[in-house]
């Protein structure tokens, strides 16, 4: 089934501001949470998916151009479709559902559980606390090879797991314990009294960093964190048709989690640098041509370059200056669509030579010819000067 338009899932229109954006969404997830819909829970369920999916990119300052751009391909979250891990907006909402549930959110640990469960999540757990970092890495390309796409091995400075530890953060013979202040739960809860009110705030355990457990003897080699720096290999595969300022997501590509946490994600962003022949428009190529006036009056047979090689381009009889020739399916290929490509535009400029000494009989000949018509060089020259 089709996926409909995020504006139109969030009842907006195109030229919305953000903060239009935040309230459609508060307003619709307030009504469609499974948790607050429980009379029809089950299309509650999608349609919250459905809503949250389409903030995550109409709220984002990179990905709503690519969307606007190139539709849902610009935006392909993986073959395993959207998830809570794609989410980046629990702090726009959290607050609802603290309204709505109570500071446990319904029973849970969290605002995450409260998603967890209907994204891949499954029964309502407590997910780690301590998974690692996410990273950024920029790469650089030429047009060519946006245009064929890119395998390379490149290096990453990030966490990786400790050796000596295993990962787990403690020394030979010590132990991971159950938190004494947050008693593992991973959250700590503050109360304040204020006359007959009473508010309770829920916050990470200071102790525990919200893992709910510590290290009774801590790695000396990674003082207890079960990670240490490191500098790795890894291979990037920059798919055909990549445009500039494109992010590329590798799930568990990023820094290693403490004490045996999960990975976080590696973020490749792509700058594609401007070309001296060709110009890009999305998918569109842009060439600029230079003829004699020779070839635009009799017509001929070019050889041009494209970004697959060179190809014949027939300029036909009488071309005017600025006219513009299309070369099908030689421009950059469409982003994760085989086999479909945009066109190559070559735009024709007549070169106007001066009039030497060999070539102005010549000239002055072809405006006898033209009798007292305007003659060819008198058109020639009083268009291009």
């Amino acid at each position: 089934m089709a996926k409909r338009d995020y504006y139109e899932v969030l009842g907006v229109s195109r030229d919305a501001s953000k903060a239009e954006i935040k309230k459609a969404y508060r307003k619709l997830a307030r009504k469609h949470h499974p948790d607050a819909n429980r009379e029809n829970q089950a299309d509650a369920e999608e349609k919250f998916k459905e809503i949250s999916e389409a903030y995550e990119v109409l709220a984002d300052d990179e990905k709503r151009p690519r969307y606007d751009r190139y539709g849902h391909e610009g935006v392909n979250f993986g073959g395993g479709g959207f998830s809570w891990d794609d989410f980046t907006h629990q702090g726009d909402i959290s607050d609802i559902f603290g309204q709505l549930f109570g500071s446990g959110g319904g029973g849970s640990g969290g605002i995450g559980d409260l998603f967890s469960q209907f994204f891949g999540g499954g029964a309502r757990q407590r997910g780690p606390r301590n998974r690692g970092a996410d990273l950024r890495y920029d790469i650089s390309l030429t047009l060519e090879q946006a245009y064929s796409g890119l395998e390379q091995e490149v290096t990453i400075p990030r966490d990786t797991q400790c050796d000596n530890c295993s990962g787990s953060g403690a020394a030979e013979g010590g132990s991971t314990v159950t938190c004494s202040q947050c008693s593992g739960r991973g959250m700590v809860q503050h109360v304040q009294r204020r006359g007959f009110m009473q508010t309770v705030q829920t916050a990470e355990c200071p102790q525990c960093s919200g893992d709910g457990k510590t290290v009774d003897k801590p790695c000396r080699s990674c003082s207890g964190r079960g990670i240490r720096g490191a500098k790795q290999k890894i291979k990037l595969t920059i798919p055909a048709g990549i445009d500039d300022g494109h992010r590329l997501r590798l799930r568990g590509q990023g820094s290693a989690g403490s004490r045996s946490g999960p990975p976080g994600d590696l973020y490749v962003v792509t700058n594609v640098e401007r070309h001296r022949t060709f110009q890009r428009q999305e998918t569109e190529i842009v060439l600029e041509l230079e003829v004699t006036p020779a070839q635009a009056v009799l017509g001929e047979e070019i050889e041009v370059p494209t970004l697959a090689g060179k190809v014949k381009l027939k300029v036909p009889a009488g071309t005017q200056s600025g006219t513009i020739l299309r070369l099908k399916s030689k421009g950059m290929p469409y982003l994760n669509q085989t086999g479909r490509f945009g066109d190559q535009h070559v735009r024709v400029n007549v070169r106007i030579p001066k009039a030497g000494k060999k070539s102005r009989p010549a000239w002055e000949q072809l405006r006898e010819l033209d009798g007292e018509s305007p003659s060819l060089f008198e058109r020639v020259r009083d268009r291009f000067g």
